[in-house]
């Protein structure tokens, strides 16, 4: 018995480290983590009913064995494999998400969650408070059609531009070209980026604007324009949910169906996007000198319409366009 007992023990020791030997080689298969950093170009926020082309990138190894599954809960398919794909937005206007699972036999699964906002521009129950009047114009560039208003002897866009000749839109996110425009550097602006018949205003044209607003009343263009900021400004809803950060300081009024909204700025020459549903910014055609141009711009939490400068070259703002009728 003694003699078994000395040849089992040293067995079952045996057996123990080879165990454990083989557990060690299970975790260092699955401590196995892919390089590179997993991307798509599902944006933040898509039209309902249109199509999107699904593009994965970014795993820069391993390279082969990789299966690519999608994860689309709401659109007109529920999954699909691939680095590529086309899936139809959901007609119904909400939240969603698109969820994109990279696997490999010998690797840490990789996964990326994108939150994309659905909303149709066309319903008022999903895009509300812009008014765009009765008089518009129709770009014969791209048959966009900008609504306008008088105001004194100048006819005013009640929206941004949106021309893709130029500029780019937040973030890259075509779907917000629709509520925002684009965002165009200054150099840009001075490049016929209006219809035929429009311009970019000038500072001029800014201050017959705050004078129209201010009830007749002359304000300079290098002042703060007080009270006209929120006089301009729309009150907009995008599938229930205020467009402009909210604050009890800017009543809104939006006298002459002006529609500012907060379309934000763009950086390193349209780079990088900056301060949306915070601040719409807006470009003069006029110069300060070699290096800056002059633009406008409405905080959430301010009633007024200051005025500031950036670099012609590389800051990105909207632009309305106007056209002056001698009257």
């Amino acid at each position: 018995m003694r003699e078994f007992s000395r040849l089992f023990l040293p067995l079952v020791l045996l057996i123990v480290a080879v165990g454990l030997s083989c557990k060690k080689d299970d975790d260092t298969t699955t401590n196995l983590y892919m390089s590179g950093s997993l991307s798509t170009n599902v944006p933040s926020h898509l039209i309902s009913g249109k199509t999107l082309q699904l593009e994965a990138s970014g795993i820069t190894f391993p390279t082969d064995s990789l299966t690519y599954k999608w994860t689309t809960m709401g659109f007109d398919v529920d999954s699909l494999f691939g680095t590529t794909g086309t899936i139809i937005v959901p007609d119904s206007v909400g939240n969603y998400e698109v969820i994109l699972k990279v696997t490999h036999p010998r690797y840490t699964a990789v996964q990326l969650v994108k939150n994309v906002i659905v909303f149709n521009p066309d319903s008022p129950e999903s895009f509300s408070g812009v008014v765009k009047g009765d008089k518009f114009i129709t770009d014969s560039r791209d048959g966009q059609k900008y609504y306008y208003s008088t105001i004194g002897n100048t006819d005013w866009f009640n929206t941004n531009l949106n021309w893709a000749g130029a500029g780019k839109h937040y973030n890259n996110v075509e779907a917000l070209g629709v509520i925002f425009g684009r965002l165009y550097t200054w150099t840009e602006t001075t490049q016929n980026i209006c219809p035929q018949g429009w311009k970019v205003p000038s500072n001029e044209d800014w201050e017959q604007l705050a004078k129209q607003a201010n009830g007749g009343v002359t304000l300079p263009f290098d002042s703060s324009w007080p009270r006209v900021g929120e006089k301009l400004t729309v009150t907009a809803l995008l599938n229930s949910v205020n467009i402009w950060k909210y604050s009890p300081n800017n009543i809104k009024t939006n006298m002459f169906n002006w529609n500012a909204l907060p379309g934000g700025s763009a950086l390193n020459t349209l780079k990088n996007f900056v301060n949306i549903n915070q601040y719409g910014m807006w470009w003069s055609a006029t110069e300060r000198d070699s290096k800056d141009a002059y633009y406008r711009y409405i905080h959430f939490d301010g009633p007024d319409f200051p005025y500031s400068y950036a670099a012609k070259q590389t800051f990105g703002a909207s632009v309305r366009c106007v056209r002056v009728n001698n009257l």
